[in-house]
């Protein structure tokens, strides 16, 4: 085994390549394992505000149901009518039974509407409907 003279041979430098790599790796593997979930925003729904609030998380496996002012009803970015949400909720529940609806409803809106769409989710099979309102914040929960 061959030893080294300080005096005489210099130190190597520390080389970064390995380290840079790990960095990159771990950086493109946490990218890849996060989940982006994208809260639909239609209309310009105006929420309702509550004082207190539960904050719930987006699972995968929920449907997204706004209502506007005037009663329509929008699901992923289409107008739709009775059947055709129950029909969608049905093919939703058949998927996986464990799924869940949120509801966003326009304050300006009539209760008539919200009570359809709720009546369309339970003829769907939906066990659990969850509606969006503001909390003191103002974000939406």
């Amino acid at each position: 085994m061959r030893i080294k003279d300080p005096l005489s041979e210099p130190e190597e430098p520390f080389n970064l390549i390995p380290l840079t790599d790990m960095v990159f790796n771990l950086l493109i593997f946490f990218m890849a394992a996060t989940t982006f979930t994208q809260v639909e925003k239609e209309i310009g729904i105006h929420l309702p505000k509550a004082s207190s609030f539960v904050t719930l998380s987006t699972a995968p496996q929920q449907m997204v149901i706004n209502i506007d002012e005037h009663g329509k009803v929008v699901v992923r970015h289409k107008e739709v009518d009775d059947s055709a949400l129950t029909q969608m909720v049905t093919a939703m529940i058949k998927q996986n039974k464990d799924s869940s609806v949120r509801i966003r409803a326009d304050e300006r809106g009539s209760v008539r509407s919200f009570a359809s769409v709720v009546k369309d989710c339970k003829l769907g099979g939906v066990q659990e409907a969850k509606i969006i309102y503001l909390g003191e914040a103002g974000a939406a929960k």
